[in-house]
C-alpha cells in the first residue's frame, strides 16, 4: 500500500484531490436517496393534524430571509392517537395549528414524521446530488485546464 502511494504519479494524486468530493457527495446522495426509498417502502400515508409549530428566521446562505416552519403533528396510528413532528425544519411545512395534511409514518413507531411531499422526503438528496453534480462539472473543468500541465512535466 505505501509502495503504491510512494509511486503514484502527480497526475494522479491531483486526480484523487479534484474528484474525491463530487464523487462522495454523489455516493452521499445515492444512499440518502435509497433511505428515503426504503422509508416510502415501509411506511404508511396517514392525515395528521398540525397541533403545534415551532417557527425560526433562516439563518444560513441557503434560507437566509426565510422563516423555516417546524410542524407538530397528531395521528392515527393503529387505533392509538400519536404525536410527532417532522424532526425538521423548511419553509414550505408553513401549516397553521388545526390543519390536516398527509405525513408517512412507520406503523407501530414512535419516531419522527415525514410530511408526504417532495421536499419532505426528496430534498436532502436532490441537493447533495446537485452539489454533487456541480462540484463534479468545476473538478472535470480544473482538471482539462491542469491536464496539459502534467503532460508537459511527465515528459521531462
Amino acid at each position: 500500500m505505501i509502495r503504491w502511494l510512494l509511486t503514484m504519479s502527480w497526475a494522479m494524486r491531483v486526480r484523487i484531490i479534484l474528484f474525491a468530493f463530487p464523487v462522495l457527495m454523489l455516493l452521499a446522495a445515492g444512499l440518502f436517496a435509497a433511505e428515503a426509498g426504503v422509508y416510502v417502502l415501509r411506511s404508511e400515508r396517514v392525515p395528521g393534524t398540525v397541533v403545534q409549530r415551532y417557527d425560526w428566521p433562516g439563518e444560513t446562505i441557503f434560507d437566509r430571509g426565510t422563516m423555516n416552519y417546524e410542524p407538530i403533528f397528531t395521528y392515527d396510528d393503529g387505533g392509538e392517537t400519536r404525536r410527532a413532528s417532522v424532526g425538521s425544519g423548511h419553509a414550505s411545512f408553513d401549516l397553521e395549528v388545526g390543519e390536516t395534511a398527509a405525513i408517512r409514518i412507520i406503523p407501530g413507531s414512535r419516531g419522527n414524521v415525514r410530511m408526504d411531499t417532495w421536499q419532505g422526503l426528496w430534498f436532502v438528496p436532490a441537493m447533495l446530488g446537485m452539489i454533487g453534480a456541480g462540484s463534479l462539472v468545476l473538478a472535470s473543468l480544473l482538471w482539462l485546464l491542469m491536464k496539459p500541465f502534467f503532460r508537459e512535466r511527465e515528459k521531462t
